[in-house]
């Protein structure tokens, strides 16, 4: 992809994203209720609900482990009161808008492939595979302990996923014991780029693909890391080859300037042998396939 189309779909986005954005919706129903605490937000919160096919969803919450839940055709936990805003049509209609964001249905899915979900929050991946009726084998990354506890519970318990391994680790260009982790969980734009308005650092592992994954035949990559898709693409230099597609957030998130890697991802991607072959018309995805052997 050449340099002026690169900056065709940039100047679409930043006006894109100035007329509205996801992240950017009222939350002020939600911040009403959760002032009335956990246990009772929960409860409002399920009045709130959509029905769907006459079944109206209920979240509960547990102080046990500090995690909400919706019960819905399954049990899905999540872990901050303002995400419920994501499950109120309930997580069927959840799993459809996220496998449509992520261009998954244009990937050629077959029974039993291998994913990598990288920046996985919660597992909602798992619920957009679900909506595509297949399963498969699915590793994931995610370094907030407490939505990677909600992460493992939700993995476990779909059905889509045949097989699971699961590290509580942030993805990076190299390997480190420690590194500095901005928290923002209430919107789920926690990064290990310095970002405004966090609510607390804490100090987290580092892995790089390139160390972590066996080589063998991965379907597909998805990469949501609030800015540091360069960084973990770079730490994966020797993995790409394995990877047939690509998903790639590569919205306006990255650091203080709020910067897309739009840029630097495509070029990383092009020199492995990909190209795009999609482009998210919800949110500034990209969807890349390989092809070259």
């Amino acid at each position: 992809m050449n340099h002026i189309a690169t900056e065709i779909i940039l100047a679409f986005w930043r006006v894109a994203d100035l007329l509205h954005s996801p992240k950017r919706v009222s939350r002020k129903r939600v911040r009403l209720i959760a002032s009335l605490g956990s246990v009772r937000f929960a409860r409002a919160a399920s009045t709130a609900a959509l029905p769907r096919s006459g079944v109206r969803p209920q979240f509960e919450y547990n102080p046990e482990n500090s995690l909400f839940a919706l019960k819905d055709h399954q049990t899905h936990f999540f872990a901050h009161c303002e995400r419920v805003n994501s499950y109120l049509a309930g997580l069927e209609a959840r799993g459809e808008k996220l496998a449509k964001e992520y261009l998954l249905d244009q990937v050629p899915f077959g029974p039993g492939d291998n994913i990598v979900d990288i920046g996985a929050n919660v597992g909602d991946l798992a619920l957009a595979i679900q909506s595509l009726g297949i399963e498969v084998n699915l590793t994931a990354f995610e370094p907030s302990p407490r939505e990677f506890a909600a992460l493992e519970r939700n993995l476990a318990s779909n059905s889509a996923i045949k097989g699971f391994k699961a590290f509580n680790a942030a993805v990076w260009s190299d390997d480190d014991d420690q590194k500095e982790f901005y928290v923002k969980s209430a919107t789920a734009d926690s990064s290990i780029i310095p970002i405004d308005g966090y609510d607390e650092t804490i100090s987290v592992p580092t892995v790089r693909l390139d160390t972590v994954l066996p080589k063998k035949t991965y379907k597909l990559l998805k990469l949501e890391a609030e800015g540091a898709e360069p960084e973990i693409l770079l730490g994966a230099s020797q993995i790409l080859s394995c990877f047939q597609f690509v998903s790639a957030d590569v919205g306006f998130e990255r650091g203080l300037r709020q910067e897309s890697t739009l840029p630097e991802v495509t070029r990383i991607l092009v020199e492995h042998g990909f190209h795009i072959k999609a482009v998210g018309r919800d949110r500034l995805i990209l969807l890349f396939e390989r092809t070259t052997k």
